[in-house]
């Protein structure tokens, strides 16, 4: 290993030690280090964050120097696991989508996230979750329409109009919030 790397290393070694881990990010760069060079510090940074309990940070760092898929995974799980516990449903479908998790835990996750919506009256959120985890038409045509009727209800019939058309709700629905627009 040249000097300049030997240096490099140890710099990157040192930040990652520390928990400066876009520093050390900096410095791979800086020095030109490849992964297979800086993988006993990220190895060790990535345990250190698992027995913390920093699972999202775990995750992050075996993406962002290519461990090991399975290390990875790991780490994802427990993020997704702990957002899933916090109720953070939404949050969670993304992360689990982000990270390639098995598609039945992305839909597990964008179920629990629709239902949340619904109980707490954002079918308009509902049906987005619906739209962006292809949850079955059923579910985002029942939450397009009560976002309809609310939007109607409300006195929003602009808004109410933009709904049945991105979710192509039945025309009956369209000529109504147009007639209450004109």
């Amino acid at each position: 290993m040249p000097d300049n790397q030997s240096e490099g290393v140890r710099q990157f070694t040192e930040k990652m030690r520390r928990g400066a881990y876009k520093e050390a990010a900096k410095i791979k760069s800086d020095f030109i280090l490849p992964d297979y060079v800086v993988e006993p510090a990220v190895k060790a940074a990535y345990d250190s964050c698992m027995e913390k309990g920093d699972y999202t940070i775990a995750a992050d760092l075996a993406k962002q120097y290519n461990l090991p898929v399975s290390l990875r995974n790991e780490a994802a799980m427990r993020s997704f696991q702990r957002k899933i516990d916090s109720e953070f449903f939404r949050a969670a479908a993304d992360y689990a989508k982000e990270y390639n998790l098995p598609e039945d835990v992305v839909q597990q996750a964008a179920i629990q996230a629709f239902n949340k919506s619904m109980d707490f009256g954002f079918p308009k959120n509902a049906a987005e979750i619906a739209q962006d985890f292809k949850l079955p038409e059923k579910m985002l045509m029942e939450a397009a329409t009560k976002s309809f009727r609310q939007y109607m209800d409300s006195g929003l019939y602009r808004k109410a109009l933009n709904v049945a058309k991105k979710y192509n709700l039945p025309s009956e629905m369209v000529q109504e919030a147009e007639k209450k627009i004109s």
